[in-house]
């Protein structure tokens, strides 16, 4: 059985635990780098960054951070490190065989991807979000519950899509911006932007910091 760090102490940490594949790997603890408690949901917090890690290169990581720029700073350090990490995915997901994951990623309870479509790096594919066929979705990009994108929308780096948000088919949504919740999106969205409503509609202009 393989030792499993994850990063992060959390409320994202109390998504992942039940979906961890426990018949391959121990959750050893976690490593957080704010907090100062001995524990999380009564699981040892071993350390507040990797010099504290010790063999760390035979572990395994997950990185269970919601916010995506953060959760991008450390899948980097992790790759930069040399260390592994793992997919954490939910035994009631539900994932076409012609579908392709990257690293990183958790696919979470009752979340569908659907056949010829791909996801990137560290993503989040969050409880019963759907990927319908033959999307694209970028690295580090949270998609959170129940949102769905529809059949080959292409998704670029770091956007956030709200809950409950659809994204109507053939669509292109722009790096790290942010669908809001429960939005409808009916046309291609710029980067860096924060749109909401229905139709979804640009409120803000978003910078993005790493």
């Amino acid at each position: 059985m393989e030792s499993l760090i994850v990063i992060g102490a959390g409320g994202y940490a109390k998504s992942i635990l039940d979906s961890i594949d426990y018949y391959n790997y121990k959750l050893e603890g976690f490593l957080d780098e704010f907090s100062n408690k001995k524990e999380h949901l009564g699981i040892p917090i071993i350390a507040n960054n990797l010099n504290n890690i010790e063999g760390k290169e035979e572990k395994f990581f997950f990185v269970a951070i919601g916010n995506n720029c953060n959760r991008k700073r450390w899948y980097d350090k992790l790759i930069e490190n040399n260390l592994r990490l793992i997919n954490i995915v939910d035994k009631t997901a539900v994932i076409s065989p012609r579908a392709k994951i990257g690293t990183g990623c958790f696919v979470g309870k009752m979340a569908i991807i659907n056949s010829m479509s791909s996801i990137g790096d560290n993503c989040i594919i969050n409880t019963k979000a759907l990927v319908e066929h033959g999307c694209s979705v970028a690295s580090h990009v949270n998609l959170s519950t129940n949102a769905i994108i529809n059949g080959d929308v292409k998704v670029a780096e770091g956007a956030f899509i709200g809950s409950s948000s659809v994204t109507l088919g053939q669509l292109s949504i722009g790096s790290w911006c942010t669908i809001g919740a429960g939005a409808v999106v009916t046309k291609n969205i710029d980067n860096d932007i924060t749109v909401v409503g229905i139709p979804a509609k640009h409120i803000h202009q978003g910078v993005k910091t790493k």
